[in-house]
């Protein structure tokens, strides 16, 4: 049996709490799907850390294992790893000593408030229902999923790139849009990723 650490997740500094390519991948690259995905989480999960406090209040270990089993399978399914480590970490503190300590609830609880947000930032604004001419600038959350697309050799970067053009437009300045089409129109992934990453 493969074993982690339960204080090895919490030690990183994560940047984003989601691998949205990654998620994408899992679903075969079906964008539609990715985002029905991501909105059942959304309300499938939104009150797991009251529900989840509430179980270990009332000393009920086999549904606050039962919780944070479902959450880890949720997060491992949108690619939100972190999460499901501390989901894991907390399962098997409970399997161990009926209880959680505070501070690792309360780890569970932020980074499943910035999967959230993640994830609400995504559904406000899906690039198919966003449109060419989007005014806003392209979140934190949609570059870094343009940049491990890129990473990954992704053939719908073009595509992303025509429905927010926009927001990528306002995200990065004219020149360093132009050199990005550039780049992409030629399917030069490794020059595109290096001029978004400058």
């Amino acid at each position: 049996m493969l074993e982690t650490h339960p204080r090895q997740a919490r030690q990183e500094a994560p940047g984003q709490a989601l691998d949205l390519a990654a998620g994408l991948e899992r679903v075969m690259g079906d964008r539609a799907m990715h985002l029905r995905v991501l909105g059942r989480f959304r309300t499938d999960y939104r009150d797991t850390i009251l529900r989840l406090r509430q179980a270990l209040l009332a000393g009920d270990a086999v549904l606050a294992q039962r919780i944070t089993h479902t959450l880890k399978g949720a997060a491992a399914m949108i690619e939100a790893r972190r999460l499901r480590q501390l989901a894991l970490d907390t399962e098997l503190a409970v399997r161990a000593q009926g209880n959680a300590d505070a501070v690792l609830t309360g780890e569970l609880e932020a980074e499943l408030a910035r999967v959230l947000a993640e994830v609400d930032a995504v559904l406000a604004a899906p690039p198919a229902a966003a449109g060419a001419h989007g005014t806003g600038a392209a979140s934190s959350g949609e570059l870094a999923s343009l940049r491990a697309m890129l990473d990954i050799g992704d053939g719908a970067v073009p595509a992303l790139l025509e429905a927010r053009r926009g927001a990528f437009l306002a995200a990065l300045g004219a020149e360093r849009m132009r050199r990005l089409d550039a780049a992409v129109s030629s399917f030069d992934f490794e020059r595109a990723l290096a001029v978004l990453e400058e």
